[in-house]
């Protein structure tokens, strides 16, 4: 292998433009496998390509625009370029598929295959590979670091685009939510279903992680989760320790659904959304949860795995063009995508994940680079949502963040024209 390695760039700095220009300026690479973790970013992929100089044929194969190159008689060659989710390529490196071979693998969102599983991606042939990421994803939590230097060394990392002005910066606004009582949920038990308070039910589901800890310390554990998972996950407990941990297990998995589906959360969002766009009607807004079905409550123009590709495709196409202003969505849009001319994002629930939050934060970094993108997150005080919030933020700059009461988006408190209060 000639060489190998992996490129990180913060979001809208041109990660794709570097993979396309080693093309362009490396005369041997003729055949090119580009994977990543979305079917969504391989019509992303197709526009990048022809974007920046490589023009479309037929069955994958391209050639250069001599227009673009120094020395145009030089180079007329035509580069086969397979773009395929690496689901599907990793198992190319087993069995009948063995013996493809290629000069290039362009490894797009690189973090997301140094698995044990996708990893086996980088056993198929080939003379370079260059991974590109802007999130790398190494934490003392996972073995990534290893992978990286098993299979595509980080070889450049630059991460202060906005600060350097060469992508648009970020407003954070925080809307602090408290739980109460006067928005409710719908309980189902064996004796049937009621309304409970989302304050009183969210203290309920709570008892019962208390409960579930008293019986794992019973069973002779102070380290509630890790034991849980080794007696019931790996199955390395006795009969009296799988069933304790199977209810801390379950008492933690029942809290952290209800925490994403919050009814009031997801009409702070609505009530969010629609006072952006109705300020200003070149704004254009993206809206982000954990969960499907959270989503759909807050905007009918979606983009998810529930949804067909071609439904997909569309809704993304109508809102690059400004057919559409708001696109909801949960993980599909997180990734490689050059959504155009977002303005403005609401992140309505998370999970810890600092990685997760700066892929969609970085839906915002396509503006032209003198404006100003608003990014809003609410953070549900004094439950666990907020220990997320904590965790998923700790990479964004919340010094000069503005802190508004949700109280005031419900009531109309707030002025989105000028983000002040009324």
């Amino acid at each position: 292998m000639i060489g190998r390695g992996t490129v990180c760039l913060s979001t809208g700095t041109g990660k794709s433009k570097v993979a396309i220009d080693f093309i362009k300026e490396t005369p041997e690479v003729k055949r090119v496998l580009i994977t990543s973790p979305r079917t969504n970013l391989k019509e992303n992929w197709r526009k990048e390509l022809q974007k920046w100089g490589l023009y479309h044929w037929s069955n994958g194969r391209y050639y250069i625009n001599p227009e673009l190159l120094d020395n145009p008689d030089n180079d007329q060659r035509a580069i086969d370029i397979t773009i395929e989710n690496v689901q599907t390529a990793y198992k190319w490196s087993n069995h009948e598929y063995r013996y493809k071979e290629f000069d290039l693998i362009i490894a797009d969102e690189i973090h997301t295959m140094m698995t044990p599983e996708y990893s086996n991606v980088f056993d198929i042939k080939a003379t370079w590979i260059m991974g590109l990421t802007a999130t790398h994803d190494i934490t003392d939590k996972n073995d990534k670091g290893e992978y990286y230097e098993k299979y595509c060394p980080i070889i450049y990392e630059y991460y202060e685009s906005a600060e350097d002005g060469l992508i648009n910066k970020t407003r954070f606004f925080i809307v602090n939510h408290v739980l109460n009582d006067i928005d409710q949920v719908l309980v189902t038990s064996k004796k049937g279903s009621f309304l409970r308070g989302e304050a009183e039910q969210y203290e309920y589901l709570s008892g019962r992680i208390r409960k579930g800890q008293q019986l794992m310390l019973m069973q002779g554990s102070q380290r509630w989760f890790q034991d849980a998972a080794d007696w019931f996950w790996k199955k390395q407990g006795d009969k009296e320790q799988k069933f304790a941990a199977m209810m801390y297990l379950n008492s933690i998995k029942y809290r952290k659904e209800f925490l994403q589906k919050l009814n009031s959360t997801a009409n702070l969002a609505k009530k969010i959304k629609e006072g952006i766009l109705a300020a200003d009607e070149k704004s254009k807004v993206l809206i982000f949860s954990e969960l499907t079905a959270q989503i759909e409550k807050i905007t009918q123009k979606t983009v998810h795995s529930h949804n067909t590709v071609a439904k997909n495709a569309s809704r993304i196409d109508h809102f690059d063009i400004g057919d559409i202003r708001e696109l909801g969505s949960c993980q599909s849009l997180t990734l490689g995508m050059n959504l155009l001319g977002a303005t403005h994002g609401i992140m309505e629930s998370y999970v810890g994940s600092a990685t997760r939050s700066k892929q969609k934060k970085g839906r915002l970094d396509r503006l032209p680079s003198e404006q100003v993108a608003d990014m809003w997150i609410i953070r549900v005080q004094g439950t666990q949502a907020e220990t997320w919030f904590e965790n998923m933020a700790k990479d964004f700059d919340l010094s000069k963040a503005i802190h508004i009461d949700s109280g005031l988006i419900i009531r109309n408190g707030f002025d989105y024209g000028t983000n002040t209060v009324k």
